[in-house]
């Protein structure tokens, strides 16, 4: 299960993360898919398999994109009222300046226009029904705890829900004594 658990080891708080699971772009690829499929099948079977093929390499790649899988990976760190240890690194307390949450999902779809084509068929519709699916399905879970130490920011833990991330960020600073 998806979240955070965080204990006492030897005078440290140690949290554990586990990122929330990438869903899979069923709707998004399916009416079209079934669509492509049951046309190449008409023509020749072994063009439906190469059509099936397809959709399931567009799935594949959706949730297997640069977005998707970004800081999405179980994490384990360590805060001290002196510093934090994160991946064998240690980061001095003196040096930390914040402890903030990011979103790069809805960070990179910021301030997006999308200006409608006159050409029928002409590629766009998918590209925003693949936007719209990052923004609303990848979005909601792809919040990431970092610390800013010396200009720098190092992460803690991603692929984390908005609230999962914001009582990360809470507690990592109570730790810290940060104000």
């Amino acid at each position: 299960m998806a979240g955070y658990e965080s204990r006492q080891v030897d005078g440290a708080t140690e949290f554990s993360t586990t990122p929330e699971v990438v869903p899979m772009p069923l709707m998004l690829v399916a009416i079209p898919g079934v669509l492509l499929i049951l046309i190449a099948l008409s023509i020749k079977f072994i063009y439906g398999v190469i059509a099936a093929g397809f959709c399931y390499g567009a799935m594949y790649l959706l949730t297997h994109s640069k977005q998707a899988t970004q800081y999405r990976s179980p994490a384990k760190f360590r805060v001290s009222p002196t510093g934090v240890d994160v991946g064998g690194t240690t980061i001095p307390k003196d040096a930390i300046h914040r402890v903030i949450v990011r979103n790069h999902v809805l960070k990179a779809a910021e301030g997006i226009i999308v200006v409608a084509s006159p050409n029928v068929n002409s590629g766009q519709q998918n590209t925003v029904a693949g936007m719209n699916w990052a923004i609303s399905k990848l979005g909601p879970i792809s919040y990431r705890v970092d610390v800013e130490a010396r200009g720098v920011p190092t992460t803690l833990a991603g692929g984390l829900t908005e609230p999962t991330a914001s009582a990360i960020m809470s507690d990592v600073s109570k730790v810290l004594q940060l104000s």
